[in-house]
């Protein structure tokens, strides 16, 4: 596992740095601003490829309240003042039916969504037979998941990573892992169990919604959140943070110098081998003409640029980035050949 993780991680960062210097996620997420573009430029004449005469429907495959319904919100909000365009943005509990529905819509442009490597994951164990390769038109690969939070309930008995990991090995299967059946998190959580030699219990909680709310209540010890959600829970004193995990050799003051101790990467706190990244691919269905694919993507390097929508970004935990469409090929095949390896040594991969 750790050999896996290491060679493919390196393979995403050695793509990403044959991005354009000002688009690329190699650089400080809080150091990255572009210039700042805050007119309202929907009387462009040049075509943007998103169709300009019928509403766009974003789709997210998820809860709302989650880090993919937040961005994709904040990009919505970006098309209609950048561009004019006429948006909407429709949001599925289960996101194998979100994914469905985008695949499985007509080619124009007129519904796109934002997923992460859930899609690979789900069906590389089979969880679905939704072919993220074969059964969508990639229009970009966009931001970075960025510093996930692992969080706790309010009144677990320890405060940091190493803690939390020293009470996992003294009782192994009592914690519950709160994740989706087949998803993101689910390799998170095996690739923690392979590497730190700990056994959790793992516990449905599809959505970043689901795991806010029982992480509240108590009925799950550990789950993975965006560190915006986080630090409002925290706040309320519904639950507390005690590591972020991010890609490798990042470090928490990229993204916010300000932040207390307990938000240091689990790097930081001494686990060198545990990091994980995780790439946003804006996505259509199948068949979607070259020519309004490349205009589209174009059309999200601006979004990019836009300071509004790239504050906005930054600020659910997410390192904003934009990838030409040949780097954004690159980036989601590493990100697939990871995932499908990683599957692979856990034993779930049905795909081989």
């Amino acid at each position: 596992m750790r050999k896996i993780t290491k060679l493919l991680s390196s393979a995403i960062i050695l793509a990403s740095m044959t991005t354009f210097a000002a688009c690329s996620a190699s650089g400080n997420a809080k150091d990255n601003t572009p210039e700042g573009n805050n007119d309202n430029t929907g009387t462009e004449t040049e075509s943007i490829g998103f169709p300009q005469d019928e509403t766009i429907t974003l789709v997210v495959p998820g809860k709302p309240g989650g880090g993919s319904d937040l961005a994709i919100r904040h990009y919505s909000e970006a098309l209609t003042r950048l561009f004019g365009l006429t948006t909407t943005v429709t949001n599925y509990d289960s996101n194998t039916i979100g994914h469905q529905t985008t695949a499985t819509s007509k080619p124009d442009g007129a519904t796109i969504t934002l997923a992460t490597s859930a899609l690979n994951v789900q069906y590389i164990t089979g969880s679905s037979d939704i072919d993220p390769m074969k059964d969508f038109t990639l229009i970009a690969a966009l931001q970075d998941n960025g510093y996930s939070a692992i969080a706790v309930p309010a009144d677990a008995p320890y405060d940091d990573f190493k803690g939390f990991v020293d009470f996992a090995k003294a009782n192994p299967g009592k914690l519950n892992a709160g994740q989706p059946s087949s998803g993101n998190n689910t390799l998170m959580f095996g690739m923690l169990e392979s590497e730190l030699g700990i056994d959790l219990n793992a516990v449905e909680a599809a959505s970043e919604s689901d795991r806010l709310v029982s992480l509240s209540g108590g009925f799950i010890d550990v789950g993975f959140v965006g560190i915006g959600n986080a630090r409002e829970y925290e706040k309320a004193n519904k639950l507390k943070v005690i590591a972020t995990i991010a890609a490798d050799g990042k470090v928490i003051a990229d993204f916010d110098d300000t932040l207390p101790e307990n938000y240091k990467t689990t790097q930081e706190q001494g686990f060198e081998e545990i990091y994980w990244g995780v790439y946003h691919y804006l996505l259509g269905p199948a068949g979607m003409d070259q020519k309004m694919v490349e205009e589209m993507n174009s059309a999200m390097k601006k979004v990019y640029e836009d300071e509004k929508t790239f504050e906005s970004i930054k600020n659910i935990g997410h390192i904003p980035e934009w990838h030409n469409l040949e780097d954004s090929k690159v980036i989601r095949q590493s990100e697939y050949d990871k995932i499908f390896e990683i599957a692979d040594v856990m034993g779930i991969n049905v795909r081989k």
